[in-house]
């Protein structure tokens, strides 16, 4: 992923990118290529999905891969899992919980790389195109500034994104991520630093898989600007660091 942005990024000799991730690998790969070009970039990811309803209570994909061991285990039959199924994901967008898409979508939100907003707001909520459109409104003013994208790739940053990581219980697969893109960034990341941000940052926000919450909830509670503001507040972040 990386690598295909790049070598388009340079064949065409282009000013500036406008980065349109959605996915698990996407989102850290075109960071990556973003780190390793260092021209302007901004981000506008596609949003999480809303999440879907099914015998009374909210799902999810990872609700179906339940439902397939419940199936094989005789405690749920066919005509259910079909239906379990058929529910799960009722829109476009990533997962509806904080699986390793919407967490990069945080964290790239935290680097300062996208809007505020564009991690959270769903997929087909229309504040989503309103925001795309402000993107790419900005994304020209970031070239004209001549605003590459390690300048927001600071160490200071990286911690940041490493308390948000925490407080937001984030997917395991930031680490391999976001020490993959600090190398892009010439910055070292060392594994040491997680723990050590971690041990020092209170747990705000329980998402699916770990509560019974979803990325549409953390929008309407504010998204991840209120839990950055939150963590400035008990003075765990800086605030002073560079944003698209």
């Amino acid at each position: 992923i990386a690598d295909s942005v790049e070598v388009m990024a340079k064949a065409h000799a282009v000013d500036g990118l406008v980065l349109v991730p959605n996915c698990d690998k996407v989102v850290p790969g075109m960071v990556m290529a973003a780190a390793r070009l260092d021209i302007p970039t901004t981000v506008v990811s596609g949003g999480p999905m809303l999440a879907g309803h099914y015998a009374g209570r909210r799902i999810e994909n990872k609700d179906v891969l339940e439902g397939v061991g419940a199936f094989f285990q005789g405690k749920m039959g066919a005509h259910q899992l079909e239906a379990l199924e058929e529910a799960a994901c009722p829109t476009c967008g990533s997962c509806a919980g904080l699986f390793t898409a919407n967490s990069m979508s945080c964290l790239t939100e935290c680097l300062g790389l996208s809007l505020p907003g564009d991690a959270a707001i769903p997929a087909p909520f229309s504040a989503r195109l309103e925001l795309a459109r402000r993107a790419g409104a900005q994304a020209v003013e970031v070239v004209r500034r001549g605003w590459g994208t390690r300048r927001f790739l600071r160490a200071a940053s990286l911690d940041n994104a490493l308390v948000l990581d925490a407080a937001l219980g984030c997917s395991t697969n930031t680490v391999l991520h976001l020490i993959a893109i600090a190398h892009e960034a010439g910055t070292e990341l060392p594994l040491q630093a997680f723990n050590e941000a971690s041990a020092r940052t209170p747990h705000l926000v329980k998402l699916s898989p770990a509560g019974s919450w979803y990325m549409e909830d953390l929008h309407r509670s504010g998204g991840v600007m209120a839990v950055l503001h939150r963590l400035d507040q008990a003075g765990l972040v800086d605030g002073s660091v560079p944003t698209v």
